[in-house]
């Protein structure tokens, strides 16, 4: 799996749009200043063709320290749950389509 930073984000956008790098920064780390303040605010975000985002509570639970075999409790926190819009879904799922069933054709000669 390869990540991908604001910065990588911003120079493949400039690349792609022919746009000038530091407007293409400028862009992309507003869209997420804009997605993390909603976020805060709002807990759930909608951008349409790509998908929600909404921040889901998670609660307190009880573990096991795997050094001592201790009983600890691990707190409660905020997580950020992402579900892709069909758009988003679908656009995936024919670029991977394909590329499944010749796998699974080349898996069996």
């Amino acid at each position: 799996m390869s990540k991908v930073g604001i910065k990588e984000l911003a120079t493949i956008l400039a690349k792609k749009r022919k746009l000038d790098s530091e407007a293409a920064l400028a862009f992309v780390e507003s869209f997420f200043d804009v997605l993390c303040d909603s976020l805060r605010d709002e807990k759930m975000v909608k951008v349409k063709g790509l998908g929600t985002f909404k921040v889901v509570p998670v609660s307190a639970r009880k573990s096991v320290d795997v050094n001592t075999g201790e009983s600890i409790e691990i707190s409660g926190r905020d997580k950020i749950s992402f579900t892709p819009d069909a758009t988003l879904r679908d656009l995936v799922n024919r670029l991977y389509r394909y590329r499944r069933s010749r796998q699974s054709v080349t898996k069996r000669g």
